[in-house]
């Protein structure tokens, strides 16, 4: 099983710090989902996803993860 981190909008994954990849296979392997969601964090990302992949296609999941807030208005808005 592979932990990895995909951006929604574009499909493409986490190969390393500034380097994406569009094959699953090329990713970088996280570990773990905790991991996977600090490094997403720490690194701002935006629409991004984890994936969990597993050699069974029908075993395959999928997290979204919120965009992160400044001041509790979502990443990206200016507070009014």
């Amino acid at each position: 099983m592979r932990v990895l981190l995909r951006n929604a909008r574009i499909g493409l994954y986490y190969a390393g710090r500034k380097h994406w990849v569009g094959k699953s296979e090329a990713a970088a392997d996280l570990g773990t989902i905790e991991r996977a969601a600090e490094l997403s964090r720490d690194e701002n990302f935006e629409q991004m996803e984890i994936f969990v992949d597993d050699s069974d296609p029908s075993c395959q999941l999928v997290i979204p993860l919120k965009t992160r807030s400044v001041r509790g208005q979502p990443y990206g808005e200016r507070p009014q």
